[in-house]
C-alpha cells in the first residue's frame, strides 16, 4: 500500500506579475496634451498652404506673385485695402475668394483684404458707399492704396481725392463667356479674376498710368480706334497695356514734330503706309533719347516700308523679303511652331517653351557685323525663333511652293527679336538708353488667334520696354473647362469610342451579369 502523503506534489513555473504604473500613463497623457497645444499654437503663426489641384486654381501665378514683391508695394508705409464685395450665393465665391487669400499670403502684410457680403452687412455696405460714392447693385472689388484709406472719395466741392490711387473693378467682368455649341447660348469658360485684381492692385499703387503712343495712321487701327467695342489687334495692345497700368494713345505721325515727351514707349504695328521723310527723322530722334522704347510688328502680307526698313538696319535688324513655311510640303503652310529663345532674363518663364503662330511671318537676321552696332553700343537678343523644318520662301505668291538652296532662306529662322542700346554688357541693368523689339508678326495679336502664352509673352515684353519687369512672367490659368484641340483623325476615333466601343463595353457588363445570376 502507497503512502498517500508521500505521493509527489505537481510543480508549475509562474510567470512573474507585471507590476502596474499608473502615474507613467498620466504623465504619457499630460505630454500629448501638450504636445498638441504646442503644434497648434505654431500653427497657427507658422503655416504652409499648397493647392493640391492639378490646375492650380486656388492659387496665383508667378506673375502676381512678383507683382506683389515689386518695391512699388512691400515699400509702402500703410497697406493696400482690398473690398471684396461679393454674395455668397455668386458662382465660384470660394474660388474667387481663396485666389484673395492668396494675395494676402504673398504681400508679406503689404495687402489687406476685408470680405462683405452686402445683403447679410447693410451697415457696413452703406458706410464704404459714402467713402466711394457707389452703390452695390453688383459684386465689385474696391482696391485703395491711398494713405488714408477711411476718408471719401469725393469733397462736397465733387473733387476726387487720390482717385488715381482707387480702382473699382465690375464683378460682371471677372468671367469670361464663349458661345455655347449652338453658337447662340453663351457659358462660362474662364476666370479673369487673377488678371484684373493684379493690374487693379499695381495700377492703384502707381497712380496715373503713364502713356505709350502708337502711330494710328500707318496701319489700319483707324476704325478699331473709333469703335473700342469690336474685338482687334487695337484692343488686345490696349488690354495687354493696361495690365501694366499703361495708357495706349493713338497718334498721326503725320501731325507731329517730336513724340511726346511723357511718352513711356512708342509703337509701329503692322505698318502699310510709310514714313515720310520728316516722320523717319522724329522716329530717329525718339529713339536717340535717353530710356526710350519702341515696338515694331511687321505686316507680312506686304513688304516692310523702305523708311522703316532702312531705320531698322542701321540698328542692325534685317527683315528679309520671304515668308516663314514648312518644309516638304506641295502647298502653302504658314502656321509656324516657334519657340522662346533662353536670352533676355525678363523672359526667362518662357525660354525654349513652344507655342504656334498662326498667320503669316516674316523672317528677322541680325547684321552682327555691322560696325555701327558697336559704335552705338546696341546689343541684339533673339525671342522667337524656328526648328529646322521651317524655311523662308522668297516666292511665296507662286505656286508649288518648293524649297530652293539659292533663292530661299534656310531654317532655324529667327520671327523676333530685342536690342539693347548703351549698357549693353548688363541685360538686366534698367537705366539703358534705349530698348527695342521686333516681330514679324502681327496676327498673333489677333483676339481670336491669340494664346495665353502669347499674351503673357507680349505682356512681358511691354513691361521690359517701360522698365517694370516686376510684372513679367506666366499669368494666370484659371479655366472653367477642358478644350482639347482634336485634329481630324482624333475626332473620329473618339467618334468611335462612344458610339460602338462605350455601347459594346455597357452589353458585354451586362450579359456577364445575366450570365453570373442565370447559373
Amino acid at each position: 500500500m502507497s503512502d498517500q502523503n508521500s505521493s509527489p506534489t505537481p510543480t508549475t513555473s509562474q510567470s512573474p506579475r507585471k507590476v502596474r504604473r499608473p502615474w507613467a500613463t498620466w504623465v504619457n497623457l499630460l505630454l500629448l496634451c501638450v504636445i498638441v497645444v504646442c503644434l497648434n499654437f505654431i500653427s497657427c503663426h507658422e503655416y504652409y498652404r499648397r493647392d493640391l489641384t492639378e490646375d492650380q486654381r486656388f492659387d496665383i501665378s508667378q506673375q502676381s506673385i512678383n507683382m506683389l514683391q515689386a518695391p512699388e508695394i512691400q515699400n509702402r508705409k500703410t497697406p493696400i485695402k482690398i473690398t471684396f464685395a461679393f454674395l455668397r450665393t455668386t458662382q465660384n465665391y470660394t474660388r474667387m475668394r481663396s485666389l484673395m487669400e492668396e494675395y494676402e499670403r504673398h504681400s508679406n502684410g503689404k495687402i489687406v483684404v476685408e470680405y462683405l457680403d452686402p445683403l447679410r452687412q447693410p451697415n457696413k455696405a452703406r458706410e464704404i458707399s459714402l467713402i466711394y460714392g457707389i452703390e452695390f447693385k453688383k459684386n465689385q472689388v474696391i482696391i485703395d492704396a491711398r494713405e488714408n484709406t477711411s476718408k471719401a472719395l469725393k469733397n462736397f466741392e465733387g473733387i476726387n481725392a487720390d482717385a488715381a490711387h482707387v480702382r473699382i473693378l465690375s464683378g460682371d467682368n471677372f468671367v469670361v463667356y464663349a458661345p455655347g455649341p449652338d453658337g447662340k447660348r453663351l457659358k462660362a469658360v474662364a476666370l479673369q479674376i487673377e488678371d484684373m485684381v493684379t493690374a487693379g492692385i499695381y495700377g492703384a499703387a502707381n497712380g496715373q498710368p503713364r502713356k505709350m503712343y502708337i502711330a494710328a495712321d500707318k496701319s489700319n487701327f483707324n476704325e478699331a480706334i473709333s469703335d473700342n467695342s469690336k474685338e482687334s489687334i487695337f484692343t488686345t495692345l490696349d488690354k495687354i497695356c493696361r495690365s501694366v497700368n499703361i495708357q495706349l494713345v493713338p497718334i498721326r505721325m503725320g501731325n507731329l514734330t517730336d513724340i511726346p515727351e511723357d511718352a513711356a514707349g512708342f509703337m509701329l504695328i503692322g505698318a502699310k503706309y510709310d514714313l515720310s521723310a520728316t516722320e523717319a527723322d522724329v522716329l530717329k530722334r525718339y529713339w536717340a533719347r535717353p530710356n526710350s522704347a519702341i515696338l515694331v510688328m511687321l505686316e507680312p502680307k506686304q513688304d516692310v516700308p523702305k523708311q522703316l526698313y532702312r531705320f531698322l538696319r542701321e540698328q542692325g535688324l534685317r527683315p528679309q523679303n520671304d515668308r516663314v513655311m514648312l518644309s516638304n510640303r506641295e502647298r502653302s503652310v504658314f502656321e509656324i511652331n516657334a519657340i522662346f529663345a533662353p536670352s533676355l532674363n525678363c523672359t526667362k518663364e518662357f525660354w525654349n517653351a513652344s507655342t504656334g503662330l498662326e498667320g503669316e511671318s516674316i523672317s528677322i537676321l541680325l547684321d552682327t557685323d555691322n560696325a555701327a552696332m558697336e559704335q552705338k553700343r546696341i546689343s541684339a537678343y533673339p525671342l522667337l525663333v524656328t526648328t529646322n523644318d521651317y524655311y523662308g520662301e522668297t516666292r511665296y505668291t507662286s505656286f508649288p511652293v518648293q524649297f530652293d538652296s539659292n533663292e530661299d532662306n534656310p531654317g532655324p529662322l529667327m520671327l523676333g527679336a530685342a536690342l539693347i542700346r548703351g549698357n549693353a554688357g548688363d541685360v538686366n541693368q534698367t537705366k539703358t538708353t534705349g530698348r527695342l523689339a521686333l516681330l514679324g508678326n502681327t496676327d498673333l495679336l489677333q483676339p481670336r488667334q491669340i494664346k495665353p502664352e502669347q499674351r503673357d509673352f507680349m505682356r512681358t515684353i511691354v513691361a521690359w520696354m517701360t522698365e517694370r519687369e516686376e510684372l513679367r512672367g506666366l499669368g494666370s490659368r484659371h479655366d472653367l473647362t477642358i478644350k482639347l484641340n482634336l485634329d481630324r483623325n482624333a475626332m473620329s476615333i473618339l467618334e468611335i469610342l462612344t458610339n460602338i466601343g462605350l455601347p459594346l463595353v455597357a452589353l458585354l457588363t451586362a450579359l456577364i451579369i445575366w450570365n453570373t445570376r442565370r447559373h
